[in-house]
Order: C-alpha cells, then sequence, then structure tokens
C-alpha cells in the first residue's frame, strides 16, 4: 500500500485486536485518523480490520518484544498509542517483565529512532490497595505496590516512559477496563458467582471503581491530541463508582438469573490468598493462577475510587458510555453466545 497517498494523520495502535486496542482502533477511525493495527496474531488483525476501508486501516502482524518488528511498524507513523501488554493476573515474573517492561523499552526506542511525535502509554493505576481510599489522585500513586507481577511490570514500565526525554508521551491509568469482549473481569464475576458465590467483604460495603472500554479509548485519543497532557498521567475511570452488590445484581438481573454471596473475613482470607500464592510459586505452578489471590481479595474487599478531576479539567474527558449502558451491551452479546 502506497501510505503516501493517505493525508489523515497515521497512528500505530499495539494490542490492536484486545478489548482496549480494538475500541481505540474504532475511535481513532471514527475522528478521521488512519490507523496501522499492531498485534501477533494475523487472523485476529484481519477480522478487525473487517468493515473498514483500506484508507482507513493497514495490519502489521509482528510483536513488540522484537525491536526489528516494532522499529517497522513505526515508520511512516506521526503517533504510537501503547495499548500492548501481558494482562493475565499470574504468571512467570519473566513473561511479564519481558512483554510490559522490555517490549515498552522496545517501543520508545522505535518512537525516538521513527521521531514519533507522541506516544500515548496505557499504564496502569496503583494504591494502597490494603486500605479504603475514596479519592486517589495521580499523586498517590504507590509505585511500591507488588501485589502481583503485572502491577509491579506495569509501574516498571511508567517509570521507563517517564524517565526517558527522546520521546513526547503521555499516559493513561484505567481502573478496572471492561466491556463487550472482556475476558478478565466480568468472566471470573460470572464464574464465581456460579461456582461459590461473589465474595462479600465489609457486609458488603466496598466500592468498585470501573471504566468502560470505549471511554478509556477516548481517553487515549485526547491524551494525543491535547498539549495540556504532554509529559502527564491521567487516572481513567468511568466516575460512577458502585457497591460490590449493586453491579452484582444489575449485572445478574442483566444476564437472566440471579447473584449468590458468600460473606467473608478480610484479613483471613488475604492471608489464605497469600500463602496460596507461595505454595503456587514454590510448585512453580504458572498456568492456573490460585483459586485466590491478594490482588482479587483486595479489589472486592476494599474501596480504591480514582479521582478523574485532572482528565476531566485538562483533557476534557467525559465518559460516554455508562456502566449500565455497558451491562447491558455486554449481556446482549453474553446471550448471543
Amino acid at each position: 500500500m502506497d501510505h503516501s497517498v493517505i493525508s489523515a494523520k497515521k497512528v500505530l495502535v499495539t494490542g490492536a485486536y484486545g478489548l482496549l486496542g480494538s475500541h481505540t482502533v474504532r475511535e481513532l477511525i471514527n475522528k478521521g485518523y488512519y490507523v496501522r493495527a499492531f498485534g501477533r496474531d494475523q487472523e485476529k488483525l484481519s477480522k478487525l480490520a473487517e468493515g473498514y476501508e483500506n484508507t482507513q486501516i493497514d495490519i502489521f502482524c509482528g510483536d513488540f518484544c522484537n525491536a526489528a518488528d516494532i522499529d517497522k511498524a513505526c515508520e511512516g507513523m506521526d503517533y504510537v498509542i501503547h495499548c500492548g501488554a501481558l494482562l493475565k493476573g499470574w504468571g512467570r515474573r519473566s513473561d511479564y517483565i519481558r512483554t510490559n517492561v522490555e517490549g515498552t523499552r522496545n517501543v520508545l526506542n522505535a518512537c525516538a529512532k521513527n521521531n514519533i511525535k507522541r506516544l500515548v502509554h496505557t499504564s496502569s493505576p496503583s494504591a494502597h490497595a490494603l486500605r479504603n481510599n475514596l479519592n486517589i489522585t495521580e499523586e498517590d500513586q504507590n509505585e511500591g505496590n507488588r501485589l502481583n507481577f503485572y502491577i509491579e511490570s506495569k509501574l516498571m514500565a511508567e517509570k521507563l516512559v517517564r524517565g526517558q526525554n527522546k520521546v513526547p508521551y503521555s499516559i493513561i491509568r484505567p481502573r478496572g477496563i471492561t466491556g463487550i469482549g472482556d475476558k478478565n473481569m466480568l468472566p471470573v464475576l460470572i464464574n464465581v458467582n456460579r461456582q461459590i458465590g461473589i465474595p462479600l467483604f465489609q457486609k458488603g460495603k466496598v466500592l468498585v471503581d470501573l471504566v468502560c472500554a470505549e471511554n478509556a479509548a477516548l481517553a487515549l485519543r485526547l491524551c494525543m491530541e491535547k498539549e495540556e497532557a504532554l509529559g502527564k498521567a491521567y487516572n481513567i475511570t468511568n466516575g460512577e463508582p458502585k457497591l460490590v452488590t449493586e453491579l452484582a445484581e444489575e449485572m445478574f438481573t442483566a444476564l437472566g438469573t440471579k447473584a449468590r454471596y458468600i460473606r467473608l473475613p478480610f484479613i483471613p482470607v488475604y492471608a489464605a490468598a497469600g500463602m496460596l500464592e507461595a505454595v503456587w510459586k514454590l510448585f512453580k505452578i504458572y498456568d492456573k493462577a490460585p483459586p485466590i489471590t491478594r490482588i482479587n481479595v483486595c479489589t472486592l474487599g476494599r474501596s480504591q475510587i480514582f479521582s478523574i478531576e485532572k482528565a476531566r479539567r485538562e483533557l476534557g474527558y467525559e465518559p460516554e458510555v455508562s456502566l449500565s449502558e455497558m451491562i447491558k451491551q455486554y449481556a446482549e452479546d453474553y446471550g448471543r453466545g
């Protein structure tokens, strides 16, 4: 394809067929950008490109853990949005470091080599998960959080981005991305509800803070466009925290079933999760997560609400898809199998 005929600003999106990446591709194309979708699976990339004109998108099959692949993919691009990451909640530390840290280093080097105007990096919010916090700002990021290898690696990757001066950058820290295509959060909730019931800590008085994938994609685009975002990081959520029970009732009503609950004490369960993780690591069990993990206990057992006032003020960010709308859409898609 002769990219010289394309007049639109060109954006490379890594992790393009993932939950966030696919919504980001759609967001950018709808706003008139030309997108190069980057990922490791040719079939998934081809499916992603269906429905778009070849003047809107092209695909690049590669691995950003391979420096040559990401270097080549960045050629001719104006911007890079880095959505790609190893997301699963359990695995070998070396795999997380290779993908989320060294892979991000490759992306940075490729951006510098190709004079990318701005890298927008997808990071992760991290706070003191052992206590309730209802107004976590960007300055409250806890770089010492080691609840799991994913969090550790994402904090290391963000530090890489912030610690260099060759590539202009902006960063988003989305909390609990969900929506159609979610393979981590809502499917786990459905499975747990079916098996034992949803764990209730603090008598169910725990708030959860999530973001719809469409809204996170919007935030990525705004970070790319806004001069105010240069060199800054932003918390991104839907701005509508819900009680665990409220979320569960709405979700399972939409799915045509009932939410089930099991009341549990936080500290003993957290301790048990820590012991299970230690046993799994001792016996090098990485293909399957323990029945409970500390991060899951903290997610359901402590209210962690992130302020999005900075994103609203500086980016003009306003969530466009509500959690209720997302739940309805997810349930309809889930019902279609």
